[in-house]
């Protein structure tokens, strides 16, 4: 097997779990009502990625506006909410990978 198939089974891999543990970390949110629509963010971030991976679309910029564009509003939202300043950090660098897409910066 070369390098680079294995490097997309553990892609695919790895993907697939971060989905998973996300679903389940949504489930855990509701059944005790608390920091659902943080476990949401997660599950569109990790169905992307999922997505972007499975159908080979990472490079595309559609699919790179569309999950930055969601790391930008999930880091506001946990910057609004808990103030911290990782959530900050996440916001402004996903709005910045946003514009480099529209503007074809690369």
């Amino acid at each position: 097997m070369d390098r680079d198939r294995v490097t997309g089974l553990a892609a695919k891999l790895l993907a697939s779990v971060l989905f998973l543990l996300s679903a389940a970390g949504l489930a855990v949110a509701v059944q005790t009502d608390e920091g659902i629509l943080s476990a949401l963010f997660g599950v569109y971030l990790t169905g992307l990625l999922v997505v972007g991976v499975f159908r080979d679309l990472v490079d595309a910029k559609n699919w790179q506006v569309a999950f930055f564009g969601g790391v930008a509003i999930w880091g506001g939202y946990e910057y609004l909410v808990g103030g911290d300043r990782f959530s900050l950090l996440l916001a402004v660098l996903g709005v910045v990978m946003v514009v480099a897409n529209l503007l074809d910066i690369r």
